[in-house]
């Protein structure tokens, strides 16, 4: 849970940073809102971001089951809800 935390937040000091580096005329947006994440270029963040998302959508889910078809299709919605989720990330922009 601590680790989640500390992605979030240093994902949310990268964008600022970049947000502060990108902005001209004295502008600044420093308000990122956990419903408007993005997908970063550096991997090591992407792999974050997306282990945080997989791990937001499990939580909302029921336990995982021990049968194997049922852990399959577990596994199954699982992906297809992970899949959903970073599709509507790739609509935001970090700046």
């Amino acid at each position: 849970m601590i680790e989640a935390l500390l992605a979030v937040l240093a994902l949310t000091l990268i964008v600022c940073w970049r947000c502060a580096c990108q902005t001209s005329g004295g502008e600044h947006h420093f308000v990122q809102s956990q419903s408007h994440l993005f997908l970063p270029e550096d991997a090591v963040l992407r792999r974050h971001v997306i282990s945080l998302v997989h791990h937001e959508i499990e939580a909302t889910l029921p336990p995982r089951p021990s049968d194997s078809v049922l852990l399959r299709h577990h596994q199954a919605l699982l992906m297809t809800k992970l899949e959903q989720r970073l599709a509507e990330l790739r609509h935001y922009r970090a700046c």
